[in-house]
């Protein structure tokens, strides 16, 4: 799901630094042994030159190229998360929320990837007059039969995001060329799953742990 290439950041000043690319989420042995093949002697010797986001994804992010501060264990985290929405057949709902938030950082990202019960996505309703139909034929806008056949669907539909946009109970909604996106999480609900700094343990692949060198058992000696 994430490409990342790093190298030992003393290695890179001293310009013999060895990169190695790493395919996101991984565990801990597997870091290990990458950080190994860098040379990297601890966390502050890790140098991330770069990462890629699965092409399923890619597009729907914006640049995410040049956010700042990119950090393994975080990236693992989304890398998991990103994998759960494709097994689950969510990528479609994910990227709709992508273009609709335009993230800023990982933490979004993550964020984004959480909370789909409170999230609905129509890839059809591609513009106001299908909005509208859509409103009138499921009763979200009163209309009455004898006068159906005399509505402006486009209004409707125009009328219906402009009441979503200013109502205090309702959360976010674009209509777009890729389909009608709603998001029901309401001010920082939408961010509240993750606060960008208490990763998960299960996501965790880099620790000082990880640079310990470990004690050869010991052998009986034998007189």
């Amino acid at each position: 799901m994430i490409q990342v290439i790093f190298c030992s950041r003393h290695l890179y000043n001293e310009k013999n630094e060895i990169d190695v690319s790493l395919e996101l989420p991984t565990d801990t042995e597997t870091v290990k042994r990458y950080m190994e093949t860098a040379g990297i002697k601890d966390k502050n010797d890790l140098l991330i030159s770069d990462y890629t986001i699965h092409e399923l994804y890619a597009g729907s992010c914006g640049e995410y190229q040049n956010w700042v501060g990119a950090d393994l264990n975080e990236l693992n985290y989304l890398a998991e998360r990103l994998e759960k929405m494709f097994n689950e057949d969510m990528f479609e709902e994910y990227c709709a929320l992508l273009r609709m938030y335009q993230p800023q950082n990982t933490a979004d990202m993550i964020n984004l990837s959480y909370g789909f019960d409170k999230v609905s996505y129509d890839p059809e309703i591609k513009n106001n007059q299908k909005l509208g139909e859509y409103v009138v034929k499921n009763n979200l806008f009163e209309v009455s039969e004898d006068m159906k056949s005399f509505v402006d669907y486009n209004k409707v539909g125009e009328l219906y995001l402009d009441t979503m946009k200013h109502s205090e109970d309702a959360g976010v909604m674009q209509v777009n060329e890729d389909g009608c996106i709603c998001d029901m999480h309401k001010g920082q609900e939408r961010y509240a799953y993750y606060d960008g700094m208490n990763i998960p343990d299960e996501y965790m692949i880099l620790t000082e742990a990880t640079f310990e060198n470990e004690e050869p058992p010991q052998q009986d000696i034998q007189n």
